[in-house]
């Protein structure tokens, strides 16, 4: 039995060895056609793409040879470069150029472990990128260079390349609802096109049943033969057609589900880069957590964070009327005017800032010559807080604030109105000053953690258990404060389904 197992092994281990050699075998192949080619040929157009084909084979097992190919094709580019014969010639080594100042910084960065001489690189390839107008490139390049900032403790420029990116995210996301309008346009016509060319085909089909009825009459004595024979081929002919057109229905469905499940991970891809990023928090509020859990790919609950020059900071938690998708487009309108009253026109009253919001909301989202009015909106949480002056500012639409000081709950009610179009007079958001003492917690959250379904009796887990469920665990450091929010949730929930998106932010004092 022994002498079987061994014998077993040793083959595999020789078929391992000799799969391993020829692998080897042909690589070297690879590698020598390309020496062959590069000696031979006088293009440098043909000598950047061997090189780069040579870089490609050797990628993980040589970083060494892959610096220096790189470096290689950064020189032909450059020589090239100085007088292009075109504008094509021009953007194409221009192209080649910034991959491989990308290559070069990514070789530092992750293989060579540094960062500075990274960070060199890096640069070069976003300047490049700046003229070719590859936004995604550009977004990822200038969070690389944003991340090694702040490795290097240059926390001023890491933010700059930061929002660098979030305005090319931005642009990114324009682009994106106008392409989804453009598409859901086509979408529209496309259908219309199809109704017409099936109602065609039945007038067609009428028709063409009804000479045959007539065709028969005429024929009914002469040819009955000839008749069944032409029934049964009608009938084959229409049995194929109603196949064929099921069979296209079908494709067209699976054509349709791919586009809307391709345009949902995109649209989570732009809600992911337009909310606050978890460095960036963790940079201005490092005593903080986020317990973010949607309940579809794309959520209607978001959080948004920002600092100011006068160490003012603005943190949030929305929740967008819906979820998934409808929700997600909400959430992307509402960073947007935070962004326009913060960032832009340095709006620092929290209340102003929800009226400034609301107005905008029902402007853009009514427009005065329909019929029909929108109540799309949102509920907030907005928070300005100073640690230096332990001072905080609060403002809310329908989402509550509870201060917690030695256990003790201090809730703070919101204005019981969204920042939509509402029913009856529309109120300015009352502003709330709370002073503020070391070790306090400050939590605002959406309605989802409370109104979720579960325990023994299958009830709503409630505000007030929920209010003091925060307080029991506010003396706890942030992260274990996360990990218990968690736990809680999954525990109450059991295998009921979540039934909305949930979303609570926690801040130390």
């Amino acid at each position: 039995m022994k002498k079987t197992i061994c014998s077993i092994l040793a083959v595999f281990i020789l078929t391992q060895l000799n799969c391993y050699s020829q692998e080897i075998t042909r690589t070297s192949i690879k590698i020598d056609r390309i020496k062959q080619i590069l000696e031979k040929t006088e293009s440098d157009t043909v000598r950047i793409l061997q090189l780069q084909n040579w870089s490609d084979i050797i990628f993980y097992s040589n970083p060494d040879l892959h610096l220096k190919l790189q470096t290689d094709i950064v020189n032909l580019c450059e020589d090239n470069l100085l007088n292009p014969s075109s504008e094509k010639e021009k953007k194409w080594f221009e192209e080649q150029i910034w991959i491989a100042f990308d290559h070069i910084g990514s070789i530092y960065f992750y293989d060579y472990d540094e960062p500075v001489k990274a960070l060199k690189f890096y640069l070069k390839s976003a300047e490049v990128l700046e003229t070719l107008d590859h936004l995604n490139s550009s977004s990822i390049t200038y969070d690389i260079i944003g991340n090694i900032y702040q490795q290097l403790g240059n926390y001023q420029k890491a933010n700059r390349y930061f929002q660098k990116r979030i305005k090319i995210d931005q642009s990114i996301s324009k682009k994106f609802e106008e392409k989804l309008l453009l598409d859901s346009i086509q979408l529209v016509n496309r259908n219309k096109e199809i109704a017409f060319q099936k109602e065609t085909a039945a007038k067609e089909e009428k028709l063409k049943k009804e000479a045959e009825r007539l065709n028969t009459i005429l024929e009914i004595g002469i040819v009955l033969f000839l008749l069944s024979f032409v029934i049964v081929y009608v009938q084959w002919r229409k049995t194929r057609k109603q196949n064929k057109i099921i069979e296209e229905q079908h494709r067209q469905l699976d054509e349709n589900h791919k586009e809307i499940t391709d345009s949902i991970s995109y649209a989570k891809n732009i809600q992911d880069a337009m909310m606050t990023s978890t460095v960036y928090l963790k940079d201005v509020l490092p005593e903080s957590f986020i317990f973010f859990k949607p309940k579809d790919v794309v959520s209607g609950d978001y959080y948004w964070v920002y600092k100011t020059p006068y160490n003012n900071i603005y943190f949030t938690v929305a929740d967008c009327t819906g979820h998934g998708v409808p929700g997600a487009f909400m959430s992307m309108i509402g960073t947007s005017l935070l962004n326009e009253n913060i960032i832009e026109k340095k709006v620092n009253n929290p209340g102003e800032i929800l009226d400034n919001m609301r107005d905008k909301i029902i402007a853009s989202l009514n427009n005065k010559d329909s019929k029909k009015e929108t109540r799309d909106g949102m509920d907030v949480a907005l928070c300005k807080i100073n640690f230096k002056k332990l001072t905080l500012q609060y403002a809310g639409a329908n989402n509550p604030l509870v201060h917690v000081r030695n256990g003790e709950i201090n809730h703070i009610k919101a204005n019981y109105q969204p920042v939509a179009l509402t029913v009856g007079e529309k109120k300015p958001f009352v502003n709330h000053d709370i002073k503020l003492e070391k070790g306090d917690m400050i939590y605002i959250f959406s309605d989802g953690y409370a109104d979720q379904f579960g325990g023994p009796k299958g009830k709503k887990y409630m505000t007030t258990k929920f209010r003091k469920y925060l307080a029991s665990i506010s003396h706890h450091s942030v992260e274990e404060q996360h990990e218990m929010l968690e736990r809680e949730f999954q525990q109450w929930k059991g295998d009921h389904d979540q039934i909305d998106d949930v979303c609570v932010m926690g801040v130390r004092v």
